[in-house]
């Protein structure tokens, strides 16, 4: 399994780094989502950055590298962003608003894609967004990558207990002297740019699986919220590492992107009997 793990990293290196980076990257972004209970924002922030890659393609842009990059963060941010403001504000609960969000810009972008000027792939483009897919990481994402995974690690570690604050209470986090404002717009729009990014690069069936499964683990394996936020990414990491190497076997031969979301489905599965169940014996012994 690791040789011919070794032989496709020859070729494919980028995507396997891109992988495994944002499998640690978006469980991080998936605790402060579920604290704030809005797991399924991800996914409407998913098909967000896919309608502003379809709004690109529509007025003729050319949607490749850095434009498409940009269109999925902005629109990431600005949903995010909103999102967290509506929240801090005493707005209403947002699942419904997400779901609407979700089927606005699923339903919008194929549309817009469908009559995408000077481009006849627009829905092919799409496709590829809804999907996921890692054969079309490049070099330049392996660093943004880095940078996001490396920003958002220095940044829980300087800011952890506040930010954490401000995801679990906004009110309390505000009479210790917290600006909600600026804390809405830093955490959300990092966590827009983040997912956006993750959108863009692989799809949005691997970015919201990674966001949202990994943290369910972790939540069923740890006794404590710290020992959750340092877990998850662990094992939205070390999974998809594990999936990719299954996923590239010949004997086996599948999509890397959802054996690395199957896996994590399959994880969340055991997870709770398998400690309900080690729990038991530790009883009986």
């Amino acid at each position: 399994m690791i040789d011919k793990l070794l032989d496709v990293w020859k070729y494919f290196h980028d995507a396997i780094l891109v992988a495994v980076m944002l499998g640690c990257l978006l469980p991080l972004c998936g605790v402060v989502l579920l604290l704030r209970q809005q797991a399924f924002l991800s996914a409407a922030v998913g098909q967000a950055a896919t309608l502003g890659i379809a709004l690109g393609l529509f007025f003729g842009l050319r949607v490749e590298g850095a434009v498409a990059l940009l269109l999925a963060v902005a629109a990431g941010v600005f949903t995010t962003v909103a999102a967290m403001r509506s929240l801090s504000t005493g707005g209403p609960q947002l699942e419904s608003r997400s779901a609407w969000l979700f089927l606005l810009g699923g339903a919008g972008a194929m549309l817009l894609a469908a009559h995408a000027k000077d481009d006849p792939h627009g829905l092919e483009k799409v496709h590829e967004l809804s999907l996921s897919s890692l054969l079309f990481v490049q070099g330049p994402d392996v660093v943004v990558a880095a940078v996001a995974l490396g920003g958002t690690l220095l940044a829980l570690l300087r800011w952890r207990p506040r930010v954490l604050l401000w995801a679990t209470d906004p009110v309390t986090a505000q009479v210790h002297g917290s600006n909600l404002f600026a804390l809405d717009l830093a955490v959300g729009g990092w966590i827009g740019a983040c997912i956006g990014f993750a959108i863009q690069t692989t799809g949005l069936l691997f970015a919201f699986g990674l966001t949202v499964l990994p943290v369910l683990v972790a939540r069923a394996c740890c006794r404590s919220l710290r020992a959750a936020l340092w877990s998850a990414p662990l094992i939205g990491g070390a999974g998809t590492l594990v999936a990719l190497a299954v996923a590239v076997q010949e004997s086996v031969d599948l999509p890397p992107g959802q054996a690395a979301v199957a896996l994590q489905c399959a994880l969340v599965l055991l997870a709770g009997p398998g400690l309900r169940a080690a729990a038991a014996l530790r009883r009986r012994a």
